[in-house]
C-alpha cells in the first residue's frame, strides 16, 4: 500500500481532513467533467443536430446506469465501513465483489443499449431528423459501456476509502488522451469519432485503475488470486443498491422524460438544454468535489463509532459547498453570453441557453445542497430516505409541474425550467431535514 494514500480520517482535524479528501476528488471532478464540455465544443463544430443527438444518447444512457450508480455507492458504504473498522481482509474482498458486480452490470447494459439503440431513442424523443444521427452515436457509446462506466463507478467506491487519488490518476489519463483523440478523430469521422474518443480514452482510464489496485498500491487491493463471486458480501453490497437504484434511476428517469418534453420545443432548444446541462455539471464542480469527501468522513466514523464527528464533518461541508458554488454560479449568470458563445454557432441556441442559465441558478444552488445531504446518508449505507424523497420531488412535484407549466398553462419551455427549479429547492429542503433527525447514525450494513 503506497504510504501516501493512508490517512485515518477518524482522528484529527476535520477541516484538514475534509481538505485531504476534498482537493483531490475536486481536481478529479474537474477533469472527469471536462471532456463532456471539450465534447460538447467539438460536437458545436458539427452542427445542432449532433448536439441533439449525442444530449439524446446520453438522456438513455444516464437513465440505464442508474444500476451502476448505486452499485458505487452500496459498494462504497460498504467498503468504507470495513475500513473505518481496520479490518483489511473485509474491505480487500467487498472491493473485489464490487468490482465484479460493476462490469457484469455494465456489459449487460451495454448489451442492451446496443440492441435496442433506435427504439429506446425514439422513446426519449428523437425526431425523424436527429434519430439517424443518434443511433450512429449511441451504438459506439454503448459497446463501450463497461470502459465508460468503470472509471466513475470503481473510482467512487474507491474515494470512499479515503484514496481519491486513484480515481484522479484515472481521470487524469482519460481526460489527457481525449483532449489528443478527439480534434483528430472528430475531422477524420465525425460524429462516430466523437463517440470512439470517449471510448478510447475513458479505456485508458480504467485499464490503468484496475492495474493499480491489483498490485495493492491503494488502500483497498483487487486479490485477482482469490478471484470469487462471495454471495455473502455481495447480498450486503445489494442491501444497499437496490433502494439506490429508485434513488439515482428516479432523476435519471425524471430528466430523460424532460428531456422528450423539451425536444418537442424543437432542436436550438433541445441543443441549448443539452449545452445548458453540460456547463452546470462544470460549473458545479467545486460543490460536487466538496461533497464527496462526505460518505468516506461518514461511512469511516460510523465504522470507528463515531456518529458526532461524522455529523460535523457534514455540517462543516455543507458551509464550504454554499460559499463555493454561489460564487461559482454568480459568475456564470454574469457570463452566460460568453459561455453559450463557446458551444454554439447557431444565434438562437445561444440565445435561449442564456436565458436558460439564468433561470436556472438559483435551482442549481439548491441542487448542491440536495446532492451533498444525499451522498451522506448513502454514506452511512441509508439509500432509503433519499430514494422516498426523490420519488416525491420528481413524480409529485418536478414532473406534473413540468407538464402543467409548459402545456396547459402556456409557459412552454418556461414552465419545465421553472419546475426544475421549484422542486429543486424542495428537495433540498427536505434532504436536509432528514439528515437533521440523524436517524441514519442507526444505520447497519
Amino acid at each position: 500500500m503506497t504510504p501516501s494514500l493512508q490517512r485515518d480520517i477518524t482522528q484529527g482535524s476535520l477541516a484538514r481532513n475534509i481538505w485531504h479528501l476534498a482537493w483531490p476528488m475536486t481536481i478529479s471532478q474537474l477533469f472527469f467533467m471536462l471532456p463532456s464540455v471539450y465534447d460538447a465544443i467539438w460536437l458545436g463544430q458539427l452542427g445542432p443536430g449532433a448536439q441533439a443527438a449525442a444530449g439524446l444518447t446520453m438522456s438513455v444512457r444516464y437513465t440505464m446506469i442508474s444500476v451502476l450508480m448505486a452499485l458505487s455507492i452500496g459498494g462504497g458504504a460498504v467498503v468504507s465501513r470495513y475500513v473505518g473498522a481496520k479490518d483489511q481482509d473485509k474491505a480487500n474482498l467487498a472491493t473485489l465483489q464490487a468490482v465484479v458486480l460493476m462490469i457484469a452490470a455494465s456489459g449487460t447494459l451495454g448489451v442492451i443499449g446496443l440492441i435496442f439503440a433506435q427504439p429506446l431513442l425514439t422513446l426519449a424523443g428523437a425526431d425523424a431528423d436527429t434519430l439517424p444521427l443518434a443511433v450512429r452515436y449511441a451504438r459506439i457509446i454503448f459497446a463501450g459501456l463497461i470502459a465508460m462506466e468503470m472509471v466513475p463507478s470503481v473510482g467512487s467506491v474507491i474515494n470512499a476509502t479515503g484514496a481519491p487519488q486513484v480515481m484522479l490518476g484515472m481521470t487524469l489519463l482519460s481526460t489527457g488522451s481525449l483532449l489528443v483523440a478527439e480534434p483528430l478523430l472528430v475531422r477524420w469521422l465525425g460524429l462516430e469519432g466523437a463517440a470512439l474518443a470517449l471510448i478510447g480514452s475513458n479505456t485508458a482510464g480504467m485499464l490503468w485503475g484496475l492495474a493499480f489496485l491489483a498490485a495493492g498500491r491503494a488502500p483497498v487491493r483487487l486479490d485477482l488470486r482469490n478471484l470469487r463471486l462471495d454471495f455473502p458480501m455481495m447480498r450486503r453490497i445489494l442491501r444497499v443498491t437496490l433502494p439506490a437504484v429508485l434513488q439515482r434511476g428516479t432523476p435519471n428517469l425524471a430528466m430523460s422524460l424532460l428531456t422528450r418534453l423539451v425536444s418537442s420545443y424543437g432542436a436550438p432548444t433541445l441543443a441549448a438544454w443539452v449545452i445548458v446541462r453540460r456547463v452546470a455539471d462544470f460549473a458545479l464542480i467545486p460543490s460536487m468535489g466538496l461533497s464527496r469527501a462526505a460518505p468516506a468522513m461518514v461511512g469511516q466514523n460510523l465504522g470507528a463509532a463515531q456518529p458526532d464527528r461524522a455529523a460535523r464533518s457534514v455540517g462543516l461541508i455543507a458551509r464550504a459547498v454554499t460559499l463555493a458554488e454561489g460564487g461559482v454560479l454568480s459568475l456564470l449568470v454574469l457570463f452566460a453570453p460568453q459561455v453559450m458563445a463557446l458551444f454554439s454557432r447557431d444565434p438562437r441556441t445561444a440565445a435561449i441557453g442564456v436565458h436558460v442559465i439564468r433561470v436556472l441558478s438559483v435551482g442549481y444552488l439548491a441542487l448542491t445542497l440536495n446532492y451533498l445531504f444525499d451522498v451522506a446518508q448513502a454514506g452511512a449505507g441509508d439509500t432509503l430516505s433519499p430514494m422516498v424523497i426523490n420519488l416525491v420531488a420528481l413524480w409529485i412535484i418536478q414532473v406534473p409541474l413540468a407538464l402543467l407549466l409548459s402545456r396547459p398553462l402556456g409557459l412552454r419551455a418556461d414552465g419545465i425550467w421553472l419546475a426544475l427549479v421549484l422542486s429543486w429547492i424542495l428537495q433540498a429542503a427536505l434532504m436536509g431535514l432528514r439528515f437533521r433527525q440523524g436517524r441514519w447514525k442507526l444505520k447497519q450494513v
